[in-house]
Formats: C-alpha cells, sequence, structure tokens
C-alpha cells in the first residue's frame, strides 16, 4: 500500500500540460494546410482538414479533461493548483479559437479577391507563431520549476514578451485587412461579412496565445 506521502510526489502535470500544448501546435499546422486549401479557390479536400483539426481539437480535450481529473489532492506542485487549471483552460481556448476559425469557413464558400488573399495567409503565419510560441512556454517553464533559477525565469519571461509581440504584430495586418476587406468586396455584402467575422475569429487564436502568456507570467511570478 502506498502512503500519502508517495503520492504527493506522482509525476508532474506539467508534462501532460506540454503533450497538451504540442497537440495545438499540430492542429496550428493542420489549420494553415485547411486554411490554404480554402484560398486556394479550387481546393476539394478542405472539409476533410476541417475534421482533422476537429480531431486534433478532441485529442487536445482528452489531455485536458486526464490532466483534470488526476490532480490528487495531496500532489505536490510548484504553483497554486487553482492556477494551474486557470492556465490549461486558457491555453485550450487556443485549440478552440483553430477550430472554430474553420467552423466558420465551412459555413459558406466565399471567393477570396487576388489583393487580399497574401495578408491572409501572412495572418495565419503571423497567429501561427504564437501558437507555435506555446508549447516552448511551456517547456521553458518546466525547465525553471525544476530549477528555480532566475536566468531560466527570463528565458520564460522572453517568450512571453515574444508572444505579446506576435499578437501586437497580428492586430496591425488584421486592422489592415478589414479596411481591405470593405474596399474589394463592396458590391457583396454578404461575402463582406463572411470575410470580416473570419479575420476577427483568427484575432482570437493569437488573443488566446497573448492570454496564455499572460497567464504563465502569473505562475513563475515570484
Amino acid at each position: 500500500m502506498r502512503s500519502p506521502f508517495a503520492r504527493m510526489f506522482r509525476e508532474s502535470p506539467f508534462k501532460r500540460l506540454l503533450e497538451h500544448a504540442e497537440i495545438i501546435k499540430s492542429g496550428g499546422k493542420a489549420f494553415r494546410t485547411a486554411m490554404v486549401c480554402y484560398l486556394d479557390g479550387n481546393c476539394d479536400e478542405f472539409e476533410k482538414l476541417h475534421l482533422k483539426v476537429t480531431a486534433i481539437e478532441s485529442d487536445a480535450d482528452r489531455v485536458k479533461r486526464n490532466i483534470r481529473g488526476h490532480l490528487p489532492r495531496g500532489l505536490l506542485m510548484p504553483v497554486d493548483k487553482f492556477l494551474f487549471l486557470s492556465y490549461l483552460r486558457v491555453q485550450d481556448k487556443v485549440m478552440d479559437a483553430l477550430q472554430d476559425t474553420l467552423h466558420w469557413l465551412s459555413f459558406r464558400t466565399t471567393h477570396v479577391p487576388d489583393p487580399l488573399v497574401d495578408d491572409l495567409l501572412l495572418l495565419v503565419d503571423k497567429v501561427l507563431e504564437v501558437v507555435d510560441h506555446v508549447p516552448l512556454m511551456v517547456r521553458e517553464a518546466i525547465r525553471y520549476f525544476r530549477s528555480l533559477s532566475a536566468q531560466d525565469r527570463d528565458r520564460v519571461k522572453g517568450i512571453i514578451r515574444t508572444l505579446r509581440q506576435k499578437e501586437f504584430e497580428s492586430d496591425q495586418i488584421e486592422r489592415k485587412l478589414k479596411s481591405d476587406i470593405f474596399l474589394h468586396t463592396v458590391s457583396d455584402p454578404i461575402s463582406t461579412f463572411h470575410l470580416i467575422r473570419l479575420i476577427e475569429f483568427m484575432g482570437t487564436i493569437s488573443d488566446n496565445g497573448e492570454n496564455a502568456g499572460d497567464m504563465m507570467r502569473a505562475m513563475i511570478a515570484r
């Protein structure tokens, strides 16, 4: 029979948190493929790619439930459990935003004017830079919680600053795109609405990534 003391030193849930973040990163890669397909206008694989992202989101939810279900009362953690679970919820919203963006696109086939395509792809890549930094941030945070060194803490803070910068850059592209959409789709109000909301959905991806960074900053605060 295991003693209560032994249960206090079970495997850290941060390992599963990193697994969850890596799943989100893989969802970002699939998301980009789906977006490129949609913007091509002649790609018949969009719905298949959409379903792939939905499946990845289900995997992320499975890991999230596993993390929540395996935090026994006596487990020692380097941060408050409520703060840890709050971070997990925000991190999971990044994956939800990827899926929600493709859900929105799937409701209608909208022709995207050529002058908008390059900036839309630029926005896709910029929000995915935010997504890609999430597992990097978690990995470095794990290093910090093991060492508690100032150098490792500064490394995590540097990644958080990068997340904020990437989110700011995505906002700039988002504002330009909204203006350009009104310019190029003025005769088609339904397409205008569909594309404007698409930009807003993509904005929530980077917003949630930045929020994850802010929550991580709270976790490493002294």
